[in-house]
């Protein structure tokens, strides 16, 4: 059984990760989490070196020589920089979090998706009633393109269709917050927009649950965590394609991926809020497919092969 230690800025590694390693337990191997906000990071010796991210990768080049493989983990939007981008090439292999940015790295790499810890919990929940609720969970940040969520509500307000959008992560103290706000008044269509400040992760996938569609209008996502949630509780996702999870999407319909253009996303939003029967058939497909592709055992596989390729 192989020696693992995984590097990671923060405390913890990437929640969508943790099944990784829960995996790579399963399977027996002996895993060491190292944190760089510990002062005095010291490593030793072992099999397989992963380093989470930029930083830890940058500190994986001082490290190498101590493994057998080093490989980092590609998860961040960064990766469009050339410089970063460069980064990627000097680990033996990388772990790319989608097929989008494995398309975008210039170096071996395997694919293993996020996955969230409470997926199994998610998958037995209950859902049967929703409201017309369109729905976004994520850091208020230009990169997710909520700033063109107003011109989408005016789409389908003009359209005699009543909704309202929950974008749940931020409020109007953030300046992309009160940007929205401020064009949502400028538009007529503040009543369709409300912001919810961050959630415990119960109470947000509570609201969640409740959700008809998931909106993931990104400029660039390597993966998106926060679909993966939507869809195991049945919500309808509709991303750009720019969206790593987009894969996925794409198992229930091609037409839920749309181009990053107000109408083509609102287009498909009120195509959605019309058709009962489409609908409760999508809502049941998007909970099947991320039962199948990401279940436990198949984690397991794609694990287990990352690290017979590491070694080989």
């Amino acid at each position: 059984m192989a020696k693992v230690t995984y590097v990671t800025l923060g405390e913890r590694p990437h929640i969508g990760h943790i099944t990784w390693l829960r995996a790579m337990r399963t399977l027996g191997h002996e895993i060491k989490l190292v944190s760089l906000q510990r002062p005095g990071v010291f490593i030793n010796h072992g099999d397989v070196l992963i380093t989470e991210g930029v930083r830890p990768t940058t500190f994986g080049i001082t490290q190498r020589l101590f493994f057998k493989c080093w490989a980092a983990v590609a998860n961040s939007p960064s990766i469009l920089n050339p410089t970063i981008n460069r980064l990627y090439v000097i680990p033996d292999l990388v772990i790319s979090v989608s097929r989008l940015v494995k398309d975008l790295i210039n170096n071996d790499s395997v694919i293993i998706h996020p996955v969230p810890p409470e997926l199994e919990m998610l998958l037995k929940i209950d859902v049967n009633s929703r409201k017309p609720w369109i729905c976004f969970s994520g850091a208020f940040i230009p990169i997710k393109g909520l700033h063109i969520i107003p011109e989408i509500a005016l789409y389908l307000k003009n359209e005699g269709i009543k909704a309202e959008f929950l974008l749940i992560g931020g409020s109007e103290r953030d300046p992309l917050g009160q940007f929205i706000i401020n064009k949502a008044k400028k538009l007529d269509v503040e009543d369709y927009i409300r912001l919810i400040n961050f959630l415990p992760r119960a109470k947000l996938f509570n609201l969640l649950s409740k959700c008809f569609v998931y909106l993931q209008s990104s400029l660039f996502d390597a993966f998106s965590i926060s679909v993966v949630e939507a869809m195991a509780l049945g919500v309808i996702p509709v991303v750009t394609k720019y969206v790593g999870s987009k894969e996925f999407v794409e198992l229930i319909d091609k037409s839920l991926i749309r181009n990053f253009k107000p109408k083509d996303i609102a287009e498909t939003i009120a195509w959605l809020l019309t058709n009962e029967k489409t609908t409760k058939e999508y809502s049941k497909l998007s909970r099947e497919v991320i039962k199948d592709v990401l279940s436990f055992s198949s984690i397991m596989n794609r694990v287990n092969e990352f690290l017979e390729v590491c070694l080989r």
